[in-house]
């Protein structure tokens, strides 16, 4: 419970910080977490703006490395709303796409005929609401209304290292005493 508290309580204080920088007319929607990250729905309907909050917040648009994951986002927020995710083209007009935050690209989930560059400036990627993928350009009414999710890493808290830290320092204590024998 206090760790939530605290995870929504940094992402608010965050999204204050960040609504007196340049990136005013972005804000955290919800937040929500998933296999150890933090997931914040944003309010930008621009992908490069959407991207730019994530990074001065600590995260990326977020990497969708599997269909479990996927699921999750298109279950929270993605079947009501569409949801630009952290997928682009290497270079504008590129066949080839990379996450934002680096991760390897070893799962896709592409709508028929996708991704097709359509108009030649489609270098960013979307989800429907059923989950597949779409290429876009950056701003773009196609599809309606799109939100960043952005993708945070839980960082430990700070009792988990000091329990680490114990537990390696039990360790050398056995070693250490092995080694006397």
């Amino acid at each position: 419970f206090m760790s939530k508290f605290f995870a929504k309580a940094a992402f608010c204080a965050m999204a204050l910080v960040a609504a007196t920088t340049s990136q005013a007319a972005i804000s955290v929607l919800d937040t929500a977490t998933y296999g150890g990250k933090t997931y914040s729905l944003l309010s930008s309907d621009n992908w490069t703006a959407s991207e730019a909050f994530a990074v001065a917040n600590g995260g990326h648009l977020v990497a969708v490395n599997d269909a479990a994951e996927n699921n999750f986002l298109i279950s929270t927020w993605g079947n009501t709303k569409t949801l630009w995710i952290g997928l682009q083209r290497t270079a504008p007009g590129a066949k080839t796409f990379a996450w934002t935050n680096g991760d390897a690209l070893t799962y896709t989930n592409w709508a028929s005929r996708e991704p097709n560059n359509q108009g030649g400036n489609e270098d960013y990627v979307h989800t429907y609401s059923n989950g597949q993928w779409n290429d876009l350009s950056n701003v773009s009414s196609h599809a309606g209304l799109k939100y960043g999710v952005m993708e945070v890493t839980a960082v430990p808290e700070p009792e988990t290292y000091a329990m680490l830290l114990a537990g390696l320092g039990m360790l050398g204590m056995i070693a250490r005493r092995r080694k006397s024998k």
